[in-house]
């Protein structure tokens, strides 16, 4: 119920700002708006102010503003039909659309870093490797400093760049022992969300986060909270030890001393072998320590303008390589995934939700934005050309060019709905 709900708030106001950005511009402009509609499908709810009717409608997936004259093919009857203003007009109007989703990202990124929001410490600190796997390149304890002679400052930026780089190999300067040394490594592919990934790991702390229902750590009456100090009288510093101990027991019983509630106490657990990850596992998970972020307001526009401009280039980069086939078309993601992200978002809490309405608004205006014909994008091409020529377009190249815009869509819309059902059961 909350997924359901959380999709439908945020995606009604993106729709909603969306086609206010069309309604406010065309108003302007001194074109007549008929309706105003939210949703498509059968009215909700309806009602007439002055000259525009205002619809709600059943299905949440869109939205639109009908205005006068907008047939390109009728002939135009009032000086307030849309095909009565000049092409100049006609863009701003539908440029607006987007550029309000572009508006409303910065301001909810803006209010994100207002009220605070908790992130990974990890990933905003200095990117230190804390596990590798045997015959690695990289070293346990190794600060990347650049990838591919790009300087990054954290881990996120970090895994940025291993996502937007699948089945590539990358070059990474890294610090270890005090020098400064350039290590290879190659990046896989998730084969569900189609994005980059390694087989390495930030430094974590050795503190249960999570314990597995019905696991050997349960049985044996391990905790949340319980920082693990000695394994096998092995003194434990980080996570991965932890991981390597347990990996290497090959399920022998371990003796694990911890610190509970300023008190230590000793743990005899049998590990089991776990055939999906391969390895003996006792069934516990880190402790991800939490940073709350929060900024005074000047700050926090400063801050909101920084991270649009990080979605911005990661949306550029990404729909680059997307066109070049160095991405994956698996990473696209539809209504189903968008719900599920706005449901885990919402429980989260309203920063989560903030930011991930942000982000999707930001996607939502770009994408608009695509010279696509059934797209605000597609208009502003066909009414660029229109201004240039000094002229309008015949009939036979719009119906043509709407075509082409269909059929793309409607392949990049079955593409999105597969890739959602396939991560449904996966």
């Amino acid at each position: 119920m909350t997924t359901i709900l959380a999709f439908i708030v945020a995606l009604g106001i993106l729709i909603t700002i969306h086609e206010a950005g069309h309604f406010l511009a065309a108003k302007f402009f001194g074109v007549k708006v008929e309706t105003f509609s939210l949703g498509f499908g059968p009215p909700i709810f309806k009602k007439q102010v002055g000259e525009t009717e205002y619809i709600i409608a059943a299905i949440p997936l869109g939205g639109y503003v009908k205005m006068a004259g907008e047939d390109p093919d009728e002939p135009i009857k009032s000086e307030r039909d849309f095909y009565a203003k000049p092409p100049w007009q006609r863009i701003i109007i539908a440029l607006a659309g987007p550029f309000m989703n572009l508006l409303l990202a910065i301001f909810l990124f803006t209010t994100v870093y207002s009220i605070g929001r908790y992130v990974p410490t990890y990933s905003i600190e200095t990117a230190k490797v804390g596990f590798v796997p045997e015959n690695s390149t990289l070293k346990q304890g190794d600060i990347i400093e650049k990838v591919n002679g790009e300087k990054i400052k954290t881990w996120k930026e970090f895994e940025k760049i291993v996502a937007l780089n699948p089945n590539k190999k990358l070059t990474l300067t890294v610090k270890r022992d005090g020098k400064e040394i350039d290590v290879a490594i190659k990046t896989g592919i998730d084969n569900k969300t189609g994005v980059g990934t390694v087989n390495i790991v930030p430094a974590l702390k050795p503190v249960i986060g999570q314990i597995v229902k019905g696991s050997p750590a349960e049985k044996a009456g391990l905790e949340k909270k319980d920082v693990i100090l000695k394994i096998n009288g092995k003194e434990i510093r980080n996570w991965n030890q932890v991981v390597d101990e347990i990996k290497n027991s090959n399920g022998k019983e371990i003796t694990l001393e911890i610190l509970r509630k300023e008190k230590k106490l000793t743990i005899k657990v049998k590990p089991e072998y776990n055939k999906k990850y391969k390895k003996y596992v006792i069934g516990i998970v880190p402790e991800i320590d939490q940073t709350f972020i929060k900024y005074p307001f000047p700050e926090a526009i400063k801050m909101g303008i920084k991270e649009f401009i990080s979605q911005s280039t990661l949306f550029f980069t990404f729909l680059k390589k997307l066109i070049t086939g160095n991405a994956s078309v698996k990473s696209l993601g539809g209504p189903i995934m968008i719900a599920q992200v706005a449901g885990k978002a919402a429980k989260a809490g309203l920063s989560s939700f903030l930011y991930f309405m942000g982000f999707i608004s930001l996607q939502l205006g770009y994408f608009n934005l695509l010279p696509l014909p059934v797209l605000d994008g597609g208009l502003i091409v066909m009414f660029l050309i229109e201004w240039i020529r000094g002229r309008a377009l015949s009939p036979q190249f719009r119906e043509r060019f709407q075509q082409i815009g269909f059929a793309l869509l409607g392949i990049l819309m079955i593409l999105v709905f597969y890739n959602d059902i396939m991560r449904l059961f996966h």
